[in-house]
């Protein structure tokens, strides 16, 4: 059987959710791991039997890997992406891929020359129930009209945390709510002009706190069609919500976690996923590579995420509408 030897740059938590689901492939040999952090890389190396490194450029240099997962916080991105793309690795990349437009086109430039697979971690699309409510609105639902998605969550980590910090994170449009953006693409179509307005209400006494803790957006999309979504990271513990709504003119559409509903007149069809959405993309990923196959969610689509939520961020420091640039 043929296998994909797989490196992991970035050890982390969301690192941790991908090794879970790699395991599990057999398809895929996790060869080696990588983080800046020596203790952290050891255990997870010794955990799955991995070569274990600090320095990515020597994992690219002496391992035989065939792909990368780059697992790193948003402001960790440098040259990783082009260094592995350059030596013919495909690339998996969490979102967002970067804090600029500017580097992240370059990462996309590098992988399209390298001609090398790539594939952005927007897991929410890999929910089964997303996917066939996205199948029936494309096949029954006509023009679009409005797209309503919401991101409220609490803080993550303690006060020492990264993603506090607008500087590392990029604050939580750009890093948290960039999935509910990226949903609005994957249901609605592109955006093409944004006006955004972000504030920090709640939270200005929390130590090394920069990021908003409110937000909120109009979108006019390409095909016309109109926009909100909302975030916050205000929300209380058992007030988190993650969703959206659309309304297009022969159905309704809902979307919340892992579930859909899909309203037509006064029928509802409920859909439910009952897949992981991570091991999903994992294992789509791997087939890719084996087959020699295209990718669901390639480079260029984290670019025109990251994109649409830096043209967010853009007008609230403006107090302008910002035409999306991509």
């Amino acid at each position: 059987m043929r296998e994909v030897r797989v490196g992991l740059i970035g050890a982390g938590g969301i690192a941790g959710v991908h090794l879970e689901r790699l395991s599990k492939i057999p398809q895929a040999r996790i060869a080696a791991i990588c983080d800046i952090v020596e203790a952290r890389t050891k255990e997870r190396a010794g955990v799955y039997k991995a070569a274990a490194y600090t320095d990515h450029h020597q994992m690219l240099e002496k391992e035989r890997l065939d792909a990368v997962w780059v697992c790193l916080p948003p402001f960790a991105h440098m040259e990783e992406v082009t260094v592995a793309a350059e030596k013919g690795v495909h690339i998996f990349i969490e979102k967002p891929i970067a804090l600029t437009l500017e580097l992240a086109q370059s990462m996309q430039a590098s992988i399209e020359l390298a001609g090398v697979k790539s594939w952005v971690g927007y897991h929410m699309r890999q929910y089964l129930s997303v996917r066939r409510a996205k199948a029936v609105l494309q096949a029954e639902g006509g023009p679009i009209a409005l797209f309503e998605g919401n991101w409220w969550g609490g803080i993550p980590g303690g006060p020492d945390f990264w993603w506090r910090r607008k500087d590392l994170s990029g604050g939580q449009v750009v890093e948290q709510a960039t999935h509910i953006y990226d949903l609005a693409r994957f249901l609605a179509g592109e955006v093409r002009e944004v006006y955004g307005r972000l504030d920090t209400l709640v939270h200005k006494d929390e130590p090394n706190f920069t990021v908003e803790d409110v937000g909120i957006a109009l979108l006019r999309f390409k095909n016309r069609a109109l926009g909100v979504i909302t975030n916050t990271s205000a929300a209380q513990p058992s007030g988190g919500y993650v969703g959206a709504r659309l309304v297009a003119k022969n159905l309704q559409l809902t979307v919340e976690g892992s579930r859909a509903r899909v309203l037509r007149g006064q029928e509802s069809t409920e859909f439910q996923s009952t897949n992981d959405p991570y091991l999903d993309e994992d294992r789509k990923f791997v087939q890719a590579i084996l087959a020699d196959e295209p990718t669901e969610v390639p480079i260029r689509e984290g670019v025109k995420t990251l994109a649409l939520t830096l043209a967010v961020a853009k007008s609230a420091e403006t107090g302008r509408a910002v035409k999306v640039p991509v």
